[in-house]
């Protein structure tokens, strides 16, 4: 009987080893190191189908990434392309229009801007993610970096007719963090917020953290999702967002000793940046 059950647990093995199957392995003896093992071997099966499951996700995530890179950059440089050829065309008229000319120029310098701006932005997801980079955490007055911050950004916000709120008070509030790491996680969520806000951000500091709220529009915001790689709202990439930003900003808090959260309320989009304690 043990025997006939060892040869029905091989061949069963076989079977989930050649067929895509969640199946396990099961015994009819009352053995107990024929039980053992008959646990182990399934634990070994699960093990595996996570890792299989790990690949699909990563390679699939992998593959969206290669898509979104090359609409990015297509986007961009096909009509910078299009843009120069016309300017030829227009150099070689008679009528050689100043305002086009003008006109065209500029379109074709905000197109390499946008490629400018991914590029920029690849390079620093890679050097994130490759841990190459050495983060110093100090113990910092973290409202003077968020000031800093703010305050190079309130041009643009004014350009774009936004309220802005702000609750920073004006005793120190310290904290453990990298303050170069910290600048950049909140330059990304400011200018996020500029790029998609509608015209009010709420920017505030207390003893829980930062918090950066503004209006947006929320229908095809998946907040579970925001702070993925390549993540848009922006379904037909039109060109505001690479999608890194974000996801820039989580691994920076992540490699030193922080936490950032998204959430909604109402028709505000909430991001929640966490620092270490003194």
């Amino acid at each position: 009987m043990l025997k006939r059950d060892i040869r029905q647990i091989n061949k069963d093995l076989e079977f989930i080893k050649s067929e895509d199957t969640n199946s396990k392995l099961t015994t009819q003896a009352f053995a107990k190191d024929v039980c053992e093992l008959c646990c182990n071997i399934n634990e070994i099966l699960d093990e595996r189908r996570s890792i299989v499951i790990e690949c699909e996700k990563t390679n699939n995530e992998f593959k969206r990434a290669i898509t979104n890179i090359s609409h990015d950059m297509r986007t961009p440089l096909t009509s910078a392309i299009g843009y120069t050829k016309l300017l030829q065309q227009l150099l070689t008229d008679e009528n050689k229009s100043p305002t086009k000319q003008a006109e065209y120029i500029d379109i074709i310098e905000h197109r390499l801007q946008s490629l400018s701006l991914l590029m920029d932005n690849l390079f620093e997801y890679a050097q994130v993610i490759e841990g190459k980079e050495r983060f110093e955490t100090q113990n910092i007055n973290v409202a003077n970096i968020l000031r800093d911050t703010l305050s190079e950004f309130f041009y643009e916000f004014e350009k774009k007719g936004f309220k802005v709120e702000t609750n920073i008070p004006d005793e120190p509030i310290n904290r453990l963090c990298d303050p170069a790491a910290l600048k950049r996680v909140l330059a990304n969520l400011l200018k996020n917020a500029a790029t998609h806000g509608h015209k009010y951000i709420r920017v505030g500091l207390d003893d829980y953290g930062i918090e950066i709220a503004n209006k947006a529009d929320l229908r095809e915001v998946d907040v579970e999702k925001i702070f993925e790689r390549f993540y848009t709202a922006d379904l037909s990439r039109s060109g505001k967002n690479t999608g890194l930003g974000l996801a820039i900003a989580r691994e920076l808090m992540t490699r030193t000793g922080g936490a950032i959260s998204a959430s909604t309320e109402g028709e505000l989009l909430i991001m929640k940046v966490s620092l270490g304690r003194e």
